[in-house]
């Protein structure tokens, strides 16, 4: 399609592809404009269910003019041979390619993502239309920061009645609401939840509901089963994982009420941290020019602001406030003298405080002891169930006490000077699992004390090490524990350290990454032993469809190796981990020989071989 005319339209290179249509950059040929056109791919243009829902975003967006939403400028209309719809050229690039490249996003420049997201969806909402696709790929970032949300295509309008495609659900699971998975009826804010698993996956660098597939996604985003942001990365600023949790309240009354509410409270994000839209260098324009310059000006500014502000929170006795500005201090400076110091303050008694308290201390132990005394060697008949066994307890015998004196002599001494250590903390305490008898069993035996102590057992956890060749998220026992992220410096993400503990005995480790294989490994470990696991996933093969309209006589051969007729090979090819560059070659009997290039492959994913049919067998 490279180099055709697409009505008055020029196409010049392809930009992207995705499940239903291809992404071409294109030319007005009259006024020179650039400009996106994504085209529905053949095979579907047949199926009056796509051209619907591609009839669908062109109606939706066309009626949708806003700063912060990819504008539509021309369609084809349903009846056209070839189906598309010419958009805006939004020169950026997706949130999800941001991602990908930088793992995660700090905390403000993610409230200045979530922001203009918040304004492109209140507007929408306000016309009645719902996107229901919320997901990185869908959100453009221009070069001026001006941030864009595009891709409509599953957009429903309020007052239409709901279509889906062979009546499956419209979306990516991942990313949708509760209501949108249990098919209900949806408003506003089921894009809302679908935002806050955005800005979750922006800040965490992985997305909250995760499954070995669609439907354990589907039931965990319906159940609610998820980490918390800052149990993944403690950097993150309180207030924004107050925000993402409340957006991913599976009850939508539980949510924020609309976008704008929710672009408020992104906005106090924002002024807790001292950061202001128009600041000079910490804002997403310079961000996307210079990411490091601008990442190390944002953790200079929150050393001195959260330092401040937790100092004025201090003053105000609001020392939970506080803590949670430290925090997220020690996320970025984990040796922060000064912050260690003032959070060690917070624990200290402080003066008056222990000398009000001795009185009261000695009293209670005094008090503790008499009353422990008492019980000990008050005579009672033993419960069946707390009767010793000799195989798990060792018993020692006390001698009943003797009659006490009728007017027993109390002595008084005088208390010493200076801080008086509680008796209480000079008491051994007992263990849980120890047990107390008034009599020994033996009949002849006069009526004793008897203290039963089982034979100690010291069970120490053990620590697990990952070494991970992939990204991966990590469980274990069946419950998720972290993820791993490979690249110029492996990280793991979840925990503060790398090594895991557990308890002793046996375990199972899964390693899940939704372009491998899953690595599933059983190991036992001891009290107090380490074990180091290496793994390394299996990539799952790309699934290369042969396009519809190829012959199916025609031969495929990929690089040097022959894979028969296409209907011999039923219209698909599995390959894992090709090399793009890959000749790929069909040998069409009566219409020629065509060979191109593989093209990318994605593991795990479904990719059409080729992309459009050669010009021979159109």
């Amino acid at each position: 399609m490279i180099g055709s005319v697409i009505d008055k339209y020029e196409v010049l290179q392809k930009l992207g592809e995705g499940a239903t249509a291809t992404v071409y950059r294109g030319r007005h040929l009259s006024i020179g404009r650039d400009v996106a056109i994504k085209v529905l791919h053949p095979h579907l243009s047949a199926s009056t269910r796509y051209r619907e829902r591609f009839n669908r975003e062109a109606r939706a967006v066309g009626r949708l003019s806003h700063e912060n939403i990819v504008s539509i400028l021309d369609y084809s209309g349903q009846s056209a041979d070839d189906c598309y719809i010419v958009t805006e050229l939004v020169d950026g690039a997706t949130l999800q390619a941001l991602l990908e490249e930088h793992g995660r996003i700090p905390s403000e420049l993610a409230c200045l993502i979530g922001i203009e997201l918040c304004h492109a969806l209140g507007f929408a909402h306000a016309a009645s239309v719902i996107h229901r696709d919320i997901k990185p790929e869908n959100v453009m970032i221009r070069r001026d920061g001006r941030v864009k949300l595009m891709d409509f295509g599953v957009a429903r309008v309020l007052d239409e009645g709901q279509i889906t495609l062979d009546g499956s659900l419209l979306g990516s699971p991942a990313y949708m609401s509760p209501q949108q998975a249990l098919d209900e009826k949806l408003d506003g804010r089921s894009d809302l939840f679908s935002f806050g698993t955005v800005l979750f996956y922006s800040v965490t660098g992985t997305v909250p509901f995760s499954g070995t597939n669609a439907s354990v996604i589907l039931r965990n985003i319906i159940d609610g089963q998820r980490l918390e942001v800052l149990a993944i990365n403690p950097s993150v600023a309180p207030a924004l994982a107050s925000v993402i949790d409340r957006l991913l309240q599976p009850r939508p009354d539980d949510r924020y009420p609309s976008a704008q509410a929710t672009a408020e409270a992104l906005e106090a994000v924002l002024v807790e941290s001292g950061i202001a839209h128009d600041h000079p260098t910490i804002n997403l324009r310079s961000w996307l020019v210079a990411p490091r310059e601008t990442e190390a000006a944002l953790d200079t500014h929150l050393r001195a602001h959260l330092l401040a502000r937790g100092k004025e929170r201090l003053t105000a006795n609001d020392a939970v406030g506080a803590l949670q500005l430290f925090n997220r201090l020690l996320a970025i400076d984990e040796d922060h003298a000064e912050v260690l110091a003032l959070i060690q303050s917070l624990h200290a008694p402080a003066p008056s405080r222990r000398k009000a308290g001795i009185w009261a201390s000695v009293a209670a132990a005094s008090l503790l002891l008499v009353g422990t005394l008492a019980w000990w060697f008050y005579p009672r008949e033993p419960l069946e169930a707390e009767r010793p066994s000799a195989a798990t307890a060792a018993v020692v015998v006390v001698p009943p006490p003797q009659a006490p004196p009728a007017e027993p002599a109390v002595e008084l001494t005088a208390l010493p000077q200076g801080p008086v250590e509680p008796v209480s903390s000079r008491l051994a305490p007992l263990p849980p699992h120890i047990k107390k008898l008034t009599a020994a069993p033996d009949k002849g035996t006069p009526s004793t004390a008897a203290l039963v102590v089982p034979e100690a057992v010291a069970i120490l956890p053990g620590t697990v090490t990952l070494e991970v060749l992939k990204p991966a998220e990590v469980w274990l026992d069946g419950k998720r524990v972290g993820s791993f992220r490979t690249g110029p410096s492996s990280e793991w993400i979840g925990t503060r350290s790398r090594p895991i503990e557990v308890q002793a005995g046996t375990h199972t480790l899964e390693l899940k990454n939704s372009g491998a294989v899953p690595y599933v490994e059983e190991f036992t470990i001891g009290a107090g032993e380490s074990r180091h696991v290496r793994a390394e996933l299996k990539e799952k093969p790309t699934v290369f469809i042969i396009h519809a309209g190829m012959p199916r006589d025609c031969t495929l051969t990929v690089g040097t190796a022959p894979y028969g007729t296409v209907a011999n090979i039923r219209g698909q090819i599995q390959l894992t981990g090709p090399d793009p560059a890959t000749p790929v070659r069909f040998d069409c009997p009566g219409k020629g020989v065509y060979e191109m290039p593989l093209g990318p492959s994605l593991a795990g994913k479904e990719r059409f071989l080729p992309d459009t049919l050669p010009a021979g067998l159109l």
